[in-house]
């Protein structure tokens, strides 16, 4: 084999490899972190329920604001 006969095997290995791994990705993932972020922590976990999430607590502590936990599902 010659030397560019090698360098276009290993180009087209390379692109159907490419090819291959988009099928791995969680697109509902990837989805999820391109949208805009709602106005509300609420809000954000209502939206999550949306992609199959069973529930979620979370707990927001900011300085010099009182703690709060908001739930969904």
């Amino acid at each position: 084999m010659t030397k560019k006969q090698t360098k276009l095997i290993i180009r087209i290995a390379l692109l159907v490899g490419t090819v291959i791994s988009l099928f791995f990705v969680p697109w509902i993932l990837v989805r999820a972190w391109i949208k805009p972020l709602p106005d509300t922590v609420q809000e954000q976990l209502n939206e999550a329920i949306s992609y199959g999430i069973d529930g979620i607590i979370v707990y927001v502590d900011v300085a010099g604001k009182p703690p709060g936990f908001y739930a969904a599902g």
